[in-house]
């Protein structure tokens, strides 16, 4: 591949990165200031955590939307208006926690007006930027650029908990630096858009490509979904800790998590080669081993370790089975496919973590025990699809596109590179 390629394919993937890293941020730094919201609304946790569901069943609507919307617009512009919408939602939570004599409905109602709007925008981002770097990076260098893809928005969800230490100086600063991330979008590319998503787009012959890669990431996230709500109980339970305790490993644990799904992301994910099939095995052959370690654990250092590979193994299949769901639906379909796999990974996780809060009341292990099978039982079925034959990409930026073969280019929301600008 020549070197201009290959570095043209580096600096769009590092453009997107940083729009994805303003979404994490986002979501990681208005979960982080929880407790000054509560402090400062007078409102309840349950009445916030309402509040955040509604942002999530805003982003689970608006995400395949705007897959099937706006693809058509030069992709500066349709991040501009996406930003606008995230400002618009930031400004409205930091209005809600700095005006002083708010009445509970006031704050109420500017928080979830806050959390509709930044739903909205930041539902956008991923499908688009998805499908803006499969339409413009050479089949070999796609696992690489979706992968820097990933990494972008979890540096941006590490950078979002963290940045809320500033609050230790008040509330004015996270607030600021909140509201001003989304202008990172703008640091995207100026591309043109791709086709226009064809009427009926989600239509039979599209979920026939698409569902089976669907339902492997819907399966995988509710697998998340678990590990993540109930990792500090087990702990707890497990190994005889205090709750501060507890919460301060399981704290801990996340942080390595994010590191790991980083560097898989970014070190791991580019060197594996082509191999639909058995990378997307290898991933959940992972996820599967991790959990059962949890499960096993006889010291806390095991099932922190296993939390880690399950983390870093899901950061190997994202990719992966992302690449090969955007290589498998005509060129126009591209981003609806990418946005609908945003909300099957959003409902996923809610699902997980309602379940997982379930399975742990029945038993404490057995929350990793079902991951474990969960990951043992997807392995087939991802065996079989990566045998299978792959839509013909359409025409990207550059003028030589091919077909990405069975078990040449999958393609994921961290996995595989795409076509340069």
């Amino acid at each position: 591949m020549a070197p201009d390629s290959i570095c043209a394919s580096g600096r769009a993937a590092a453009r997107f990165s940083l729009a994805a890293a303003a979404v994490g941020f986002g979501q990681s730094a208005v979960l982080a200031l929880v407790p000054v919201t509560a402090a400062r609304t007078g409102l309840d946790p349950a009445t916030i955590g309402g509040i955040a569901l509604l942002g999530s069943l805003v982003f689970l609507l608006c995400a395949p939307a705007w897959g099937h919307h706006g693809g058509a617009w030069r992709l500066r512009r349709l991040f501009g208006a996406l930003a606008a919408l995230m400002v618009l939602g930031h400004g409205l939570f930091g209005l809600a926690l700095v005006l002083p004599g708010l009445s509970a409905a006031a704050a109420l109602a500017l928080l979830a007006g806050a959390r509709i709007a930044y739903g909205a925008g930041a539902a956008g981002v991923m499908p688009h930027a998805q499908a803006a770097l499969v339409r413009g990076v050479p089949e070999a260098l796609r696992p690489a650029a979706l992968g820097r893809l990933g990494a972008g928005l979890s540096v941006g969800r590490i950078i979002g908990s963290l940045v809320t230490a500033a609050g230790l100086f008040g509330a004015v600063a996270p607030l600021l630096a909140l509201a001003a991330s989304p202008l990172l979008l703008l640091a995207a590319p100026d591309l043109p858009g791709g086709p226009r998503s064809a009427r009926g787009g989600a239509g039979r012959n599209f979920l026939r490509a698409a569902g089976p890669f669907l339902a492997i990431g819907f399966a995988l996230t509710i697998g998340l979904g678990q590990i993540q709500i109930v990792l500090g109980l087990f702990l707890q339970r497990r190994f005889g800790l205090g709750a501060e305790a507890a919460a301060g490993l399981a704290g801990v644990t996340f942080a390595l998590i994010a590191v790991a799904m980083i560097l898989m992301q970014l070190l791991v994910v580019p060197r594996l080669g082509r191999d639909l099939g058995r990378n997307l095995c290898l991933g959940l052959a992972g996820f599967a081993a991790g959990s059962s370690l949890i499960a096993l654990s006889q010291a806390p250092w095991l099932a922190v370790l296993g939390a880690v590979l399950a983390g870093a193994c899901i950061a190997l299949a994202t990719p992966t089975y992302t690449a090969a769901l955007v290589a498998r639906v005509p060129e126009a379909s591209q981003a609806a496919a990418a946005g609908w796999l945003a909300s099957a990974h959003v409902l996923g996780q809610g699902i997980g973590a309602l379940s997982g809060g379930a399975a742990f009341r029945i038993a404490p292990d057995l929350p990793p025990w079902l991951c474990a099978a969960l990951g043992l039982a997807l392995i087939p079925a991802a065996a079989r699809l990566g045998h299978r034959p792959s839509h013909q990409v359409g025409p990207g930026l550059r003028p030589s596109s091919r077909t990405v073969a069975t078990v040449a280019a999958p393609e994921s929301s961290v996995a595989r590179p795409n076509r340069a600008p």
